[in-house]
């Protein structure tokens, strides 16, 4: 008999484990805190290096800012004040003389100024009687002259010179009707009696936008004599603005209190060319970050500003040029951060990446030592579970040599032999299998279900069901395969036997003798990995173990031809015991106190549920195909499909059997025939037989006929079926629970094209109906329930 095992006292391997574990952990741990404490240093001296570079670079670019600033309005103030001084010089040098009167000599100041004043584009003197002087630089080098003439009449005449300062052309323009005394600059001098600045507009006789700036001259009256005005082209003063030089991406502009830009760094920007149009405001130029920037000032007022524009930094700073313009404008220099600071984060993200690299180092050859050091543990860990693995199965052989000495050695020694391959194999199930001596049915001697710590027997492999797995046996090799279902030679065995388990790894060898097969044993679900090591070894000598075993059980003894009779004799009477009505009254006596254990388990006592329940209801079901397989529209019918067709040739079936209730659900037909008077059982349990044996004939026709597999399976239960009423008009019942539950069961685990029958149903049919045995299947509300295959009528 096999060995208990020796008593331990837990604690000490408890403690000895968790030692393990600690020492395991701080071994594994202690590398990579190793790596974080240099990761987090390396991270802080850069950030500490990084900030401190960047707090003096932004010392620098405030100090940058404050040149640029200077430089900007130094700039601007070399390209604005030198018309404010020629205006002045022109003024002392007319001295309030009409235009006519100072033409000549105006004329030559003006063109020896404009050549030496790149700002200026062009020179105005007008007097009050609308005489009109205009000086302005032509596409030949030269200058053109335009004289409005009021003296006697209206006579404008142009005189053009090339650069040589020779006359090439003297021109008069009758339909020339200029006013000055109507333009903007000559009515904001008038008006503001000092010098005045206009704001952006076209220029008449050039046709292109820019700025005036005028300076009137009054007598000792305060009357207007004259006004004298130069041109500054708005196109030269963005060119000039576009020159600047404020980092990589800095910008210079000019704008006035109500936002409309003055000047652009951009000599494609102009304003429309619109006589009437005014110059554009900073929100629609399509730019969000002078937008933006505008807003700030106004709200903030003047100064430097930071704006933080999505992911970057903006350095805004303006200051008004009142004292150069006399108008409220302001020069806004619009520069990102980044290209005053850009060189600190560039510089500080080259030391990260250096940093990184160092810590990469560190951390490969860190983690290059530690998986050393997991590899060594896990070398020396499979040995330990192999060595282990392999204690175990020595072990088992010696529990099996006592057990071939016992004198229960038959039956209890294919329980420990299941059990001790289970524990060796790390294994959920392991079952033995013997070989009938027609050699068409595989009968479970012993299984053991690890999980559930319980042994089961009984079950039964046909061939007609398993062609390939017993062929594959009959080839003498062992069978090891992860996935059944996809291994043609297990397929079979998957689909009814190892599927409702979930299982799908299993190891097969077959048990042989002089080259005749004897059986066959399974282990169900194995431990892979380290614990595979030697396993077909094992059970390749196991199996040659169990050889003997089933040859030395076989061989005729006296004793054992005594035994046989006796056996025979038993069997006899209990044929004829389960033929009895009285046996078939202890089924279901049984199987309704299991049923009331269980609901009790449940909190619900069979009483509570009398009104709901009916007893010993005789339930069909019928497994359709799959719904792809049917999917398709046979050629030999008018249905849509071949669901439809099977349904109507199922319906037919069923309104000839006399069942009483028939319902389609998913893929499943359930079929019942009941009353509350339980003394009809047995008519009701024919009925059903019946019906089902006539669904399996026309689905079979079925088959033969579109040339197909249907794949169908059925199933027959008798027991007791919970009741409920949907509320239709007029009101359905539908059956649930109880034997709909275990005729699903024992239908979508049966072979195909067969009719398995519950242990209820053979005792009730089995004196009317053929049934060869088929196994056992264990249910929580059943118990250890034996099952059949339904044959045909007697």
């Amino acid at each position: 008999m096999a060995r208990s095992p020796a008593a331990t006292t837990p604690a000490a391997p408890s403690a000895t484990r968790t030692g393990s574990r600690l020492r395991t952990t701080l071994r594994h741990s202690l590398p990579v805190l190793g790596v974080i404490v240099v990761v987090v240093l390396v991270a802080a001296i850069a950030y500490v290096v990084y900030d401190a570079n960047r707090k003096g670079a932004r010392t620098l670019s405030n100090d940058l800012i404050t040149a640029i600033d200077r430089r900007v309005g130094a700039q601007l103030r070399n390209y604005l004040t030198p018309p404010q001084q020629f205006l002045t010089l022109a003024d002392a040098a007319a001295a309030g003389r009409n235009v006519i009167d100072a033409a000549p000599e105006m004329e030559r100041f003006a063109r020896h100024a404009i050549v030496n004043i790149p700002s200026v584009s062009a020179f105005s003197y007008a007097d009050a009687q609308g005489n009109y002087l205009f000086v302005v630089r032509n596409d030949k080098g030269g200058f053109d002259t335009k004289t409005i003439d009021r003296r006697e009449g209206r006579r404008v005449t142009w005189e053009r010179r090339d650069g040589a300062n020779k006359t090439i052309a003297i021109e008069e323009d009758p339909g020339d009707t200029f006013d000055p005394r109507t333009r903007p600059w000559y009515q904001g001098a008038e008006s503001a009696r000092k010098m005045f600045w206009t704001d952006a507009y076209l220029f008449y006789t050039l046709r292109k936008p820019g700025l005036t700036v005028a300076l009137p001259h009054f007598d000792s009256d305060g009357k207007l004599q004259t006004v004298i005005a130069v041109d500054i082209e708005i196109a030269t003063l963005c060119a000039y603005l576009e020159q600047l030089s404020i980092g990589n991406r800095g910008r210079a502009l000019i704008v006035d209190g109500a936002g409309r830009i003055i000047a652009y760094p951009d000599d494609k920007w102009l304003p429309a060319s619109d006589p009437e149009a005014k110059a554009p405001r900073l929100d629609e130029v399509g730019d969000p970050v002078l937008t933006r920037a505008y807003d700030l000032l106004r709200v903030e007022g003047y100064g430097r500003k930071v704006l933080d524009f999505g992911h970057e930094r903006i350095i805004v700073s303006s200051g008004p040029v009142r004292r150069l313009t006399d108008r409220d404008w302001v020069v806004l220099i619009v520069v990102p951060e980044t290209d005053f600071v850009g060189f600190v984060a560039d510089s500080g993200i080259t030391a990260l990446v250096m940093s990184i690299g160092v810590v990469l180092i560190v951390a490969a050859l860190t983690g290059l030592l530690a998986w050393r050091n997991v590899q060594a543990e896990r070398r020396a860990a499979a040995a330990t579970t192999r060595q282990q693995a392999l204690e175990t199965r020595t072990q088992t052989f010696i529990d099996l040599a006592h057990d071939a000495v016992a004198a229960d050695a038959e039956e209890a020694g294919l329980a420990r032999a299941t059990e001790s391959a289970a524990t060796a194999c790390a294994a959920k199930r392991v079952a033995i299998w013997r070989l009938s001596r027609d050699g068409r049915t595989l009968t479970c001697e012993d299984c053991f279900d690890r999980t559930v710590n319980d042994h089961t027997t009984g079950l039964a492999l046909h061939r007609d069901e398993m062609p390939n797995l017993f062929a594959a046996l009959g080839e003498g090799k062992a069978i090891d395969t992860a996935e059944a279902d996809r291994d043609r030679r297990t397929s079979e065995l998957f689909a009814s036997y190892l599927q409702p388990l979930e299982i799908s790894s299993v190891y097969i060898t077959p048990i042989v003798m002089a080259g005749r097969l004897m059986g066959m044993m399974s282990i169900e679900d194995p431990q892979r990995g380290d614990r595979e090591a030697g396993l077909a070894t094992f059970c390749d000598a196991l199996s040659i173990l169990l050889a003997l075993r089933f040859t030395a059980a076989a061989a005729p003894t006296p004793g054992a031809l005594q035994a046989t009779v006796v056996a025979a004799a038993a069997a006899a009477a209990a044929a004829q015991d389960e033929a009895a009505p009285a046996e078939a009254q202890d089924s279901f006596a049984q199987r309704r106190t299991r049923l009331e254990r269980t609901l009790l388990a449940h909190n619900a006592p069979m009483e509570s549920l009398i009104e709901s329940a009916i007893d010993r209801a005789a339930v069909g079901v019928i497994k359709l195909p799959n719904w792809t397989t049917v999917a398709q529209r046979p050629s030999d019918t008018g249905q849509r499909t071949a669901m439809d067709a099977i349904v109507q040739e199922l319906r037919r079936a069923i309104e000839t059997s006399g069942v009483c209730y028939a319902a389609l659900l998913d893929d499943q037909i359930v079929l019942a025939a009941f009353l509350r008077d339980r003394r009809s059982v047995e008519g009701h349990a024919m009925c059903v037989a019946t019906a089902m044996l006539e669904l399996r004939d026309r689905l079979i026709e079925l088959e033969d006929r579109w040339g197909t597999s249907l794949d169908f399976r059925l199933a027959i239960d008798i027991g007791t079926v919970m009741a409920s009423t949907v509320g239709t008009d007029p009101p359905n019942r539908n059956l649930w629970g109880g034997a709909v539950g275990i005729a699903k069961v024992l239908a979508g685990t049966t072979a195909r094209r067969t009719i398995a029958a519950s242990e209820t149903a053979y005792d009730l049919l089995s004196t009317q109906f053929l049934f060869r045995p088929r196994g056992s299947y264990f249910l929580p509300e059943t118990g250890n329930m034996r099952t059949f295959v339904m044959i045909g009528r007697i």
